[in-house]
């Protein structure tokens, strides 16, 4: 297991030009309430490219707080407000659109129910008018945190329950049909108490569910992922944390088939707690953690993870400390948990951020409250963030010889929804750490990135001439308006033998060599595709290290084939193909590539 901090970026310099917004800086933020409390927990993208969150109010509506729905266009802008519940106190947490266009909401009642707090399930038609509503529970304290519509049609609903179960609170999912009916309950859980946050159905028909256990595990709170089949039964549990506390906040299913969780450490980190992010293989056993945090704050926390459309992470929390208050907090990481970048966002008193998801654009879209803006003493806060352009340099081997190759990928993340283009210098430097004073070589090509995230092999020869020991090699230059910068150290070796001549230049060469696509083996790889979410066509991007057959598949939930795309003999290089899915309603589907010995899978939303 391999653990991974924010303050350790490694090779990657990410700077952001003042000229444009930059990856994670801010487009418009909006606040929604009334003159008293009100605060979101919940936010997606919209069919329409608005955006739907779920909150509560005590600003509006019959009780004293309830459900709150804001539908919003494409800049924030109110389309229609709704309030749900009764007399007493009902608070919504989770939000989804639904394959009619209307949306589902899961979250609290104690205006209705059998005890005094039950689940609350709340559905209505593309307007927000209620089509029906449900409550669950028994006769002590039972709350639903998350909802997601199944493959069925139906709804699960993952919470905690104290009226059922085998100790104080206990993990609770619930299974209906699309009327809302209830299909089937399950607990999960030891003597003590178990939370369910995050629940997500598998590819295979199943769930996952993400939380919090005092059962079982190493602390006193650990992370607790359930894995269950079809019918709720548990197939695996596994824990994650140390001796101090450790909590669980939300999971999501991967494009590799395995699982990602974001929640707190307290066991791990910098800081008194930092953002923890948990990634596991199919089994649930842990391929990395990260810990995310420090600087200018002493306490973070993530309370919502997604896997973004080039294979990365987006983390929304909160950050904290003294004399600052509570902010927004949001980290982008690459696919290994590496760091990109991190932003807070907030005023002079404390913002919350609940809720991300990438947008079509290349964006997020972030919903928490504020008590720092608007017009009561907390609202609904929505920000909106840019996609930006970053870049990562990742080097393939730790040293080089003579008169041999110095291979490197580089990786850029477009994320302003458009091509960018630009001129990038590659150069070379005698002395660790690119000191310009040490430069040996600059070449500069101009280059054009299309939207989403290109993959790029390069390689500089090294000349004879140059002499065993310590060197380096940079990217840099401008994207439009976003300048970039990543610094390579490496080691150069007397292998030798090695032709006689030494070289004035160094050369770089670019991966459309043929000489270079045949030495690279790694070369074969399969890319997000491009727009994620998308209605109703995308891209699906890839390169072949060699010529040879090759299958493109497209699969729904359960893991049945949908569609051949592609299948047939392919050249070596770089393809492209474009995917109609106009008669597929909207939902997550995966994409298979398999290529010699080489398969990967993807995942992807459709949204209509």
């Amino acid at each position: 297991m391999r653990t991974k901090m924010l303050l350790a970026i490694g090779c990657v310099l990410l700077l952001v030009s003042t000229t444009a917004a930059g990856p994670g800086d801010t487009l418009w933020t909006r606040t929604y309430g009334g003159s008293d409390y009100d605060g979101g927990h919940s936010v997606q993208q919209t069919s329409d490219g608005g955006y739907i969150i779920a909150a509560y109010t005590q600003s509006f509506g019959a009780g004293l707080s309830d459900v709150y729905l804001v539908k919003t266009d494409s800049s924030g802008d109110t389309l229609w407000t709704r309030t749900y519940g009764g007399s007493a106190s009902d608070q919504g947490y989770s939000v989804q659109q639904t394959t009619d266009s209307g949306y589902i909401i899961a979250g609290y009642t104690r205006s209705f129910g059998a005890g005094y707090e039950d689940v609350y399930l709340v559905k209505t038609d593309s307007y927000g008018d209620t089509l029906w509503t449900r409550s669950y529970g028994g006769s002590g304290d039972d709350q639903g945190y998350s909802v997601q519509q199944t493959s069925d049609g139906g709804y699960i609903i993952a919470g905690y329950t104290s009226s059922f179960g085998a100790g104080y609170r206990d993990f609770y999912l619930l299974k209906t049909d699309s009327s809302g009916d209830t299909l089937w309950t399950r607990t999960y859980g030891g003597s003590y108490t178990d939370v369910g946050h995050s629940v997500q159905q598998t590819s295979d028909g199943g769930y996952i569910i993400a939380g919090e256990t005092t059962s079982f595990g190493a602390g006193s709170y650990d992370v607790y992922l359930v894995r269950t089949d079809s019918d709720g039964d548990t197939l695996w549990t596994r824990t994650y944390g140390g001796t101090d506390p450790d909590y669980g906040y939300s999971v999501q299913q991967t494009s590799d088939g395995g699982y990602v969780a974001a929640g707190m450490t307290e066991s791990f980190g910098a800081g008194e707690s930092d953002v923890y992010l948990v990634k596991t293989d199919s089994s649930g056993d842990s391929l990395w953690t990260g810990t995310y945090g420090g600087g200018a704050y002493d306490y973070e926390e993530g309370y919502s993870v997604q896997e973004t459309s080039d294979g990365g992470y987006i983390i929304a929390g909160v950050a904290w400390s003294a004399g600052v208050g509570y902010d927004v907090y949001l980290v982008r990481t690459e696919s290994s948990g590496e760091s990109l970048w991190s932003r807070t966002y907030g005023g002079s008193n404390d913002d919350y951020g609940w809720s991300v998801q990438e947008t079509s654009d290349g964006g997020y879209i972030v919903a928490g409250y504020t008590e720092s803006f608007g017009a009561g003493y907390a609202d609904v806060y929505l920000v909106k963030t840019a996609g930006g352009v970053a870049m990562v340099c990742e080097q393939l081997g730790p040293w080089f010889c003579r008169g041999t190759n110095f291979s490197f990928k580089l990786m850029i993340y477009n994320g302003t929804g458009e091509s960018v283009s630009g001129t990038l210098t590659f150069s070379g430097y005698s002395g660790y750490h690119c000191d310009p004073g040490n430069v040996m070589i600059s070449i500069p090509r101009a280059k054009t990135f299309p939207a989403g995230v290109t993959a790029q092999y390069y390689r500089f020869k090294v000349p004879n001439a140059v002499g065993p020991g310590q060197y380096s090699t940079s990217v840099g230059g401008t994207l439009g308006n976003f300048d970039l910068f990543c610094c390579m150290n490496t080691d150069i070796v007397q292998c030798g033998p090695w032709k006689s001549g030494a070289n004035t230049e160094w050369e770089l060469v670019e991966v459309d060599r043929p000489e270079f696509e045949a030495s690279v083996s790694t070369m074969t790889e399969l890319y997000s595709n491009y727009p994620n979410p998308f209605n109703a066509t995308t891209q699906f991007s890839y390169s072949l290290a060699e010529a040879g057959k090759v299958k493109l598949t497209i699969h729904n939930l359960r893991g049945q084939l949908l569609e051949t795309v592609v299948d047939g003999y392919q050249e070596a290089g770089e393809h492209q193909v474009i995917w109609d899915a106009s008669d597929y309603s909207s939902g997550v589907y995966f994409y298979k590539l398999q290529a010699g010995d080489y398969v990967s899978t993807k995942k992807m939303n459709l949204l209509k």
